[in-house]
């Protein structure tokens, strides 16, 4: 998953009589029909969870939740193992572990790592891990820059427990899972989701039919609240979302793709091993030039203050410790900056990642001047004079 690769979708099997949303409850008789269903309708993932963690529910022993998971997984792997990814919702790592023994691809804990074996028994597995942003219980962060350190953290703890970052997703928990938690909460973060870039792993959207979304359209049953939904889905899938976890598979699929169309591909340009990705972009300098013309801002004025008013975040891949202190120094000679690792310093082998953050006009400034460089920072120039035109390139999106 991720921002090259398609937008997934998760379909929900829910296990748990408890659930907010009675009708997407899965019994022995509908489970199987269920999964297929969801795999036609386009689902690669299966979410099977047992635990209802809705505000109110009760609290339901290891033993039940075991009770009602593992004859549901046994069926579906048996059926469909192999043809979608198979991912299991509970926050104990003893479940999670059998549940991994027998088969499953993924576990999906809303706890955050609560469990502090739970990381370790992903690891030992070899399976793919979901992390849902929560501190003390399911959820509980409020707003959306606790919710991005927290995930960091919780990235830290997986890596130094052996899970493989390339199979961690996470989940910024959206939803009423504690009273504090409001629907301004929740779309604060469906607004801010695109925040949880910075952290570099692929982003679940989990919003399907929630309170945030009765709140808004006055629909208290969540049977009424497909359509938005919908509309919820397509926003966070817009935003950057890369996978959507739903009840909703069929109905879902339209909106996925319509926002994912719109989203457009990264800015992404490549030249001699070099990689260079546009992963912010504000303003435009055509754009700023019309507004300080209409000011009365005289025309060379208007020019250089668009380029000027215009910001850029690169991420420049693939560089040595030579070039990236050879990057950094231009970029602040012109009163930008860029981010280097500490082994630049060192001059320590290998490949390295640049940040470079400053203006449009800096940044260009900056592609000119490397086109001039020793070592590879011409193919740099390149790179980045690519990525910067993809930004408005209508074949980014289609």
């Amino acid at each position: 998953m991720g921002d090259l690769h398609p937008v997934r979708v998760m379909g929900v099997i829910n296990l748990s009589r408890e659930s907010f949303y009675q009708e997407s409850y899965a019994g022995e008789d509908a489970l199987l029909e269920r999964a297929l269903s969801f795999a036609e309708e386009g689902s690669e993932v299966l979410d099977l969870g047992a635990v209802s963690t809705a505000p109110g529910s009760p609290p339901i022993p290891e033993e039940e939740e075991r009770n009602r998971l593992f004859p549901a997984l046994e069926a579906v792997l048996d059926r469909l193992g192999g043809e979608v990814v198979v991912s299991v919702d509970t926050q104990r790592a003893k479940v999670a572990s059998d549940a991994l023994s027998m088969g499953a691809d993924c576990i999906n804990d809303v706890s955050g790592l609560r469990d502090p074996d739970m990381a370790r028994t992903v690891a030992d597995h070899d399976g793919s891990l979901i992390i849902m942003a929560s501190r003390d219980r399911p959820g509980d962060i409020l707003e959306v820059g606790e919710i991005v350190a927290n995930l960091g953290e919780r990235l830290v703890a997986a890596k130094e427990a052996g899970v493989s970052m390339e199979k961690v997703t996470v989940d910024p928990g959206i939803g009423r899972w504690t009273p504090p938690k409001g629907p301004g909460h929740d779309l604060a973060i469906l607004d801010g989701l695109s925040r949880l870039r910075v952290l570099n792993r692929p982003v679940m959207a989990a919003l399907s039919r929630k309170s945030f979304i009765g709140a808004v359209l006055g629909r208290p049953i969540p049977a009424e609240r497909l359509p938005g939904s919908l509309a919820a889905t397509a926003i966070a899938v817009y935003n950057g979302a890369h996978l959507v976890r739903t009840h909703d598979v069929a109905a879902s699929m339209d909106a996925i793709r319509m926002a994912e169309a719109v989203r457009g591909r990264p800015s992404i340009a490549r030249a001699g091993g070099i990689e260079v990705e546009v992963f912010a972009s504000w303003g435009r300098p055509q754009d700023l030039h019309q507004a300080f013309g209409r000011l009365g801002v005289e025309e060379g004025g208007a020019k250089a203050l668009g380029g000027k008013g215009s910001f850029r975040a690169l991420s420049i891949r693939g560089v040595t410790s030579m070039e990236a202190i050879v990057i950094k120094q231009e970029m602040l000679a012109r009163g930008g900056d860029a981010a280097i690792p500490m082994g630049a310093l060192r001059c320590d082998p290998g490949e390295m990642e640049v940040l470079v953050l400053g203006t449009a006009a800096q940044v260009r400034g900056l592609g000119k001047n490397l086109k001039s460089q020793p070592f590879n920072l011409p193919a740099v120039a390149g790179a980045i004079e690519g990525a910067l035109e993809r930004v408005d390139d209508p074949k980014r999106y289609w």
